[in-house]
Order: structure tokens, then sequence, then C-alpha cells
């Protein structure tokens, strides 16, 4: 019996701590950042080095991103779906959990422009949004599915 009363504080604990692996990414400055897709970079070099590294290095940094916020939307709505949100005038989970990840990748870019060598991106917030897009219809598909089999 205690494990469930403690089992939404952890969901709603996880979106959090995501959010904080995000900020600590972009914490890095333009250099370490840069050295760590350039590991990434150089690998998809050697397996397909007709493709230009430049390219790669666009695909693999913006790949992270995509990541980053689609594993944020999917933990963002299966936090907001355990929490009884009645009370509230705008209480769509799906929604909300695109809305908060949307905010979350705007600040994240605005702090980017404090970061050496980093600059905030509209097209990331685009980028960024989306993925976390996917990632909440994913879910909410999933949920659904469980839903509907428990009946």
């Amino acid at each position: 019996m205690a494990q469930t009363k403690k089992l939404p504080k952890i969901h709603l604990l996880l979106p959090l701590l995501w959010m904080a692996v995000i900020f600590i990414l972009s914490q890095q400055p333009a250099s370490i950042s840069s050295g760590q897709s350039g590991v990434f970079v150089e690998q998809l070099h050697h397996i397909a080095p007709s493709v230009d590294q430049q390219l790669l290095t666009f695909l693999v940094r913006k790949s992270a991103h995509i990541f980053a916020y689609f594993v944020l939307g999917i933990l963002t709505f299966n936090a907001l779906w355990r929490v009884d949100l009645s009370k509230f005038k705008f209480n769509h989970p799906a929604m909300l959990s695109i809305i908060v990840c949307a905010l979350y990748a705007a600040s994240d870019e605005f702090h980017q422009l404090f970061i050496i060598g980093r600059s905030g991106e509209i097209r990331d917030i685009i980028i960024d949004s989306c993925a976390a897009m996917v990632g909440v219809f994913i879910i909410s598909i999933f949920v659904r599915i469980l839903q509907k089999s428990k009946k």
C-alpha cells in the first residue's frame, strides 16, 4: 500500500529530473558540447564516409534535441495523466504536457543565449516542441489502449 502512495510522486519527479539533465547539457560551453557530439559524428563518418561531416554534425545535434524532448514529452504526460486535474479550468494532460515542454524548450534556448559559444534558436524550439508532441501522442495512444484493455 505504501508503494502506491509513493508512485505518483516518482512520476512527478521524473520529468523534473529529465529537465535537470537537459539544463545541465545546455549549460555546457560550445566546445564541450561540440566534443560530445563530435564522438558520434566521427563514428558515423567511418560508417558513411561519403556523407558531409557538417551534415552529420547537424543531424547528430538535432537528433539529440529530438531524443531529449521526445522523452520529456512522455515523462511529462505520464506525470500529468496521473494527477487529478479536474480542479483546473484547463485540465487536458496531453495539451498541458505539450505546453509545458514547449515552454521548457523556449526557456532552454533562452538559457543558451548566456552560455559561451552557444545560441538560442527558434528552429530548436520548434524541433523540441514537435519531438515532445510526438512523445505525448505515442504515450497517450498507449494509455488509451491500456485503458480499453482493462475494461
